[in-house]
């Protein structure tokens, strides 16, 4: 796993996502694939529950690299976090409340909250892999293998919009400007 988030995170900073995107523009994101799997999850969607628990580790890697912390570093023990969680059945639950603790550490500054729910969100994406049977390991690598070659351009809302979302005049003004 450690070399999918060297990857994503070298991804990121290639993209001048990392340090020029924003927390909230990545919580933002954050929320956009939180979205996407409680969809998927509630219509028993499996390949776009993969893709987006994938996704979700990426912007939770991209969110830790903003801060200067490497996601894996972030990881709380499994038992630990078991043992205080409980049952995984509640996991998707506990991702949900974990994203809005994101939201609210960013709100309020608190950056040593920030590191915490990441940290969180990891064990919870992993936790609700294993109580859905899905492979947490194969959705990061799915992840990584759709974004790798991704180009795009950063907003100066710190948003990152992909090539494939503009018009070819946007692209080709874009790639005039040699932003892309």
């Amino acid at each position: 796993m450690k070399t999918y988030t060297e990857n994503i995170r070298q991804w990121a900073k290639d993209r001048k996502i990392i340090p020029n995107s924003t927390l909230e523009a990545q919580n933002l994101k954050l929320a956009e694939e939180f979205g996407e799997l409680a969809d998927s999850f509630r219509r028993g969607n499996d390949e776009v529950i993969k893709d987006s628990i994938g996704d979700i580790f990426v912007v939770a890697t991209i969110l830790a690299g903003l801060i200067d912390k490497d996601i894996e570093e972030l990881d709380n023990l499994q038992n630990e976090y078991y043992e205080n969680k409980g049952n995984l059945k509640y996991s998707f639950m506990w991702l949900q409340s974990d994203i809005g603790d994101v939201a609210k550490a960013i709100v309020r500054n608190k950056k040593d909250k920030l590191v915490s729910s990441l940290g969180n969100i990891v064990n919870d994406l992993a936790a609700f892999c294993e109580w859905q049977g899905i492979d947490f390991k194969s959705c990061i690598e799915s992840a990584w293998n759709e974004i790798k070659d991704r180009k795009g351009y950063l907003r100066s809302d710190g948003v990152f919009v992909k090539s494939e979302d503009f018009t070819d005049e946007e692209m080709a003004e874009l790639e005039r400007e040699n932003q892309l």
